[in-house]
Formats: C-alpha cells, structure tokens, sequence
C-alpha cells in the first residue's frame, strides 16, 4: 500500500536499501513517459533524482525564515566564521560546506563557469548587500575546510531566508528544496511556529524522510519557557504530522555548548554513522514523489482515452476556450510589459531629480580644494582635470547607482508580482478544469518566475573643452590665464554632473526595460508550457488506451519494488 509522503509517516531506514538497479530503472522509465506525455512539470524533479543516485555524501540543508539564525548556526556548528551574518537578510545564494584537504571556496556561476576564490572573499558573492538581487549571476558556492575532518561524508548547506523583502532569496531556496537530503528547519523562538514553516515541513517530506526543528536564539528564554515554546511546537507537528518531528534547541551564545552537543551526538553522528544507507533511503524518498507524480498525469491521460467520442470532443471544445483564455492572458503580460517599460525612464527622472545640486555642490567643494594640486602646463592641466572629474564624478554614479538600485529597478520587482498573479491564476484554471473534468487536480507546483539580475551601468566623462587647445599648451602664458582655466573647469562640473545623470537614467532605462520584456518572454513561456500537457491529456484517444494502461501497470510495478524494499528495510530496523 502507498504511503502518504504529504505527512511524513514513513519510518527512516536503517538497513540496506534497494538494489542500485532499481532507481535506474525508475529513471528510465519516467524519462520515457515523460517524453511520450509531455510531462515538462516532472523534469526538474527527474533531474535531481538522476544526481541524486550519482552522489555518495548527505547534505545537511538549514533552510527557514529570514533572520531565524541559520547562517550563525552553521558557522557555530562549524566552528569557523565562515558564512557572511548581519543585520538585514544577508544571504542570497545557496551555498554549500563541506570537508577538503585545504580550505578553498568555488563560485559556479550561471551558465557553468567557475572561479576559485579565498573563503574569505565569499561575502562577495553570496551576500545581499555585496551581491544585491544576485547580479553576478552565482548560482551556488561551494566551500571545502580541512577543518571539517571529522565530518567527510556530510556537506551543510545555507541557505537564502524565506519570506523576506527579496522574492529571488524565496525563489533560491524553494527551488534547490528537491536537493536536501536531510532538512533541518531553523526557527526562532518569537513566533515558534508559523504557517509557512509548516507548509515547508510539508513540502519538504516530499523529498526527504529526514526533517527536524532547530529552535534558535533560546538564550533569550527561561528554562520553564523553554519547555512551554518546545511542547507547543511538539503538539503542533504531533498535529499535522504522523512521523515523529525531533526539536533541537540551539543557541550560539557562550553557556549553552550542551546544544551544540545535542546537535552533533543526536542527528550528526547518527546520520554519519551510515551515510549510504541514508543516502539510499533519501533517494527512494524522492523517486516515490517522482512516480507519485507522474503516475497522476498517466491516470489523468487514460481517463481522457476511456472517454466516448462525444464526450471528448466537448472535452476538445473546452480546451479551446483555454487556447483563447491562454490568448488573453498572454495579451494580458504583454500590456504589462509595455505599460511598466513606458513609465520606466520618468521614475528614474523623479528618483534622480534631487542628486544633481547635491552632486554639483559636492564636486564644486572638492575641486576647490583639489585645485591648486592640478599642474602648470596647459596640455598636463586638461588631462590632470579630466582624469580627476572621471574618477570623482564616477564614484558619485555609481554610489547614487548601488543607493538607489531598488528605486530603479521597482517597476521590474511590480512586474514581477503581477506576473505571479497573473500566471498562478492561469494554473488555477487549468488545474479547476481537470478537477471538473478527470476528478483530479493538475498539479502545477512550478518555480515562480523571478527576473535576472540587472547589471549596473558603466560612466563617461567628456573632454572639458571641445577643441585640442592642449596643441597650443606651449605658447600659453599660464601664469595669466590659469584663473580663467580653473574658472572654465568649474563651469563644466555642473555640465558634466546633468549630461551624466542624464545618461545614467538612459542606461538603467534599457538595463530595466530589458529585464521587464526577459521577464515577459520568461512568462509566457511558463504558461506556454502548461497547456500541451493538458492538450496531450485530451488528445489521447480509444486507440491508446491500451498502450496508456501498460504503461501505468510498468509505472505502478516499479512503484511496487520501491515499496516493498522500503517495507523490508523497515521491518529488519524495528
């Protein structure tokens, strides 16, 4: 019989998992219907399946709210400062650490290019305020200590903090959530256990068999306290889920040691102890929601095919209804689109509108003291004015830049939540359509769309004078006009500073318009890609029903062998 995986209630197994065999079997398999049915929401889960059974160590992955200390129990537990804390959501990329000969750190970019970098320069890269919004494009981090001996098997990942101002910090977490292995939710003690935190614990179930609680910051609490917050979470899991949940207070304070303790003696080392057991068990977890998964879209595609002729052409005609409803709403992203790009250059205009005096007077003050520094020569006096106008006007820009970035760049983060409305309701629809129609809901859970990163722009200083009057430098008596010089290069700052900023909006005009319609593109694509696998399940007739019931009966086998070995392996662990 099939477990619930929504609920946790499957033991953990301790003695030797299926053969290897088995989870080959079961990509294979699923790899074949989901090119045969068109099955693209399944393919990001087929892919970690396949790494899954690739890998030979277990990740231990903190993952929660923003601000619940997970970063500062890692480098706790670690025992070195490794992970970038603050006082504001600091982490925006996942990050990985784990044991090596010598301590070094990798950062794997999109796209798949990497750099070596030293552990201490990781702040850069994976840090909100160093890496805003993930502009470098980093996909993960990895770092490996030698002083991580005692722990070779285990790799803990930190993780960007969920319900945050930075939806691509939510987006980064819930999208690696299919890779944990083993999760351990980090809490803090006010409040102890919110809905979203048992909503992740529900989602991560679907992946792992191992889930536990660390309730952070419990220095802040008396013993009895303690004890209340700890038997109020106990009865909310013991609520929701059948599995036991277990709870670690933890506390990164001086005083409390015993918790780091609990930590390493009750889940690291028991999780070490025999690390491919638990890998296997971990996979068996994730290939189970695979074929779970797919098993509903093959049911749905046979119910379609058992249907009469009749019936399906109705069927035929309401999906035309959604062809058109996908024709609106793609209309719909469009205008979208356009109506934020158009506004786009005046909010830059009205956001940069009160630097120009500022600049202009602070320029002013420092050339007048820079002034008598600038030399003799006529030639030398441009390129010494021009060179120091380049690098003060540059670091001016680029400070109102990095300021002022999420003003900029709000008509892209407003597009962005219309278009998660817009797209959540689209597979609403869908998924009513195929309640009314099969009994069945289409599970649509797909990443939301988050907009790439928008690079920041370069600066360009013109030359202060129109001509080469440096070409006559040898005949003017700068003695006599250097006054009028100096006079001419103040003039200019102000010239300078409105030509600068004026070009300045016109760059984050097109680096945020060019988002915006990437965004749009992402979109529609999304949506695109939801609708040929309703499509596939109303197309599939009388003629194919036999060839969709052996298929089901391969994939309800397979699933049969994971249960049962999983069963086995239950039974000799009691």
């Amino acid at each position: 019989m099939r477990r619930n995986l929504a609920n946790g209630s499957e033991l953990i197994p301790r003695a030797p998992s299926p053969p290897d065999y088995l989870p080959r079997t079961v990509i294979e398999l699923v790899s074949e219907l989901a090119a045969r049915y068109q099955l693209a929401s399944i393919r990001p889960l087929l892919e970690v399946c396949k790494e899954s059974g690739e890998r030979k160590d277990l990740s231990i992955a903190v993952l929660g709210r923003f601000k619940a200390g997970k970063s500062s129990f890692l480098n706790h537990l670690i025992g070195q400062d490794v992970l970038p804390v603050g006082g504001i959501p600091v982490t925006s990329v996942v990050t990985d650490v784990g044991f090596g000969a010598e301590d070094r750190a990798v950062v794997r970019f999109v796209g798949g290019h990497k750099v070596q970098i030293q552990v201490g320069d990781i702040r850069l890269y994976v840090a909100e305020a160093e890496n805003p919004l993930n502009q470098k494009h980093v996909e993960a981090v990895s770092v490996r200590l030698a002083g991580l001996s005692r722990w070779p098997g285990l790799r803990f990942i930190d993780t960007p903090g969920l319900e945050s101002a930075f939806a691509h910090n939510t987006e980064a977490s819930i999208g690696w959530a299919p890779n944990v292995d083993v999760a351990v939710i980090a809490i803090g003690v006010d409040p102890a256990l919110s809905a979203h935190d048992v909503e992740l614990i529900e989602m991560l179930f679907r992946y792992t068999p191992r889930v536990a609680i660390l309730l952070t910051k419990v220095d802040v609490l008396e013993e009895k306290q303690l004890e209340e917050v700890i038997d109020y979470v106990r009865r909310r899991l013991g609520g929701r889920f059948e599995q036991n949940i277990p709870i670690y207070p933890y506390s990164t304070r001086p005083g409390f040691e015993r918790l780091k303790w609990d930590v390493e003696d009750k889940l690291l080392k028991q999780v070490a102890m025999d690390v491919a057991s638990q890998r296997r068990a971990i996979s068996n977890r994730k290939i189970t929601t695979l074929l779970d998964d797919c098993e509903q879209y093959i049911r749905l595609t046979l119910k379609s095919a058992e249907m009469l002729d009749t019936e399906r052409i109705s069927l035929q005609k309401l999906l035309l209804v959604e062809q058109q409803f996908l024709a609106d709403t793609r209309l719909e992203v469009k205008l979208i689109a356009r109506h934020a790009a158009a506004g786009t250059r005046s909010a830059i205009e009205r956001s940069l509108a009160p630097c120009e005096g500022r600049i202009h007077q602070t320029l002013l003050a420092a050339f007048d003291e820079h002034a008598h520094q600038l030399p003799h020569s006529f030639a030398k006096l441009l390129d010494a004015f021009s060179d120091w106008l380049y690098t003060a006007l540059s670091s001016e820009l680029l400070a109102i830049s990095g300021a002022k970035r999420s003003e900029f760049i709000q008509p892209l983060a407003d597009v962005q939540r219309q278009y998660q409305r817009v797209i959540q309701n689209f597979r609403d629809r869908l998924s009513d359509r195929t309640l009314a129609l099969y009994g069945v809901p289409l599970k649509t859970t797909e990443p939301d769309v988050v907009p790439k990163a928008p690079k920041m722009p370069d600066v360009n200083i013109g030359r202060p004078f129109d001509h080469n009057w440096e070409l006559l430098s040898p005949v003017l008596p700068m003695s006599v006009l250097r006054g009028a010089v100096i006079k001419r290069f103040r003039n200019r700052i102000g010239d300078e500073v409105f030509k600068n900023l004026s070009r300045l909006t016109g760059q984050w005009q097109e680096i945020v318009t060019a988002a915006i319609f990437e965004l749009q593109r992402e979109a529609e694509k999304r949506m695109g890609e939801l609708l040929p696998t309703v499509e596939e399940l109303v197309s599939a007739s009388s003629d194919s029903a036999p060839q969709i019931r052996a298929d089901l009966d391969r994939l309800q086998a397979v699933a049969a062998d994971v249960t049962s070995e999983d069963d086995r392996t239950e039974h000799k662990s009691l």
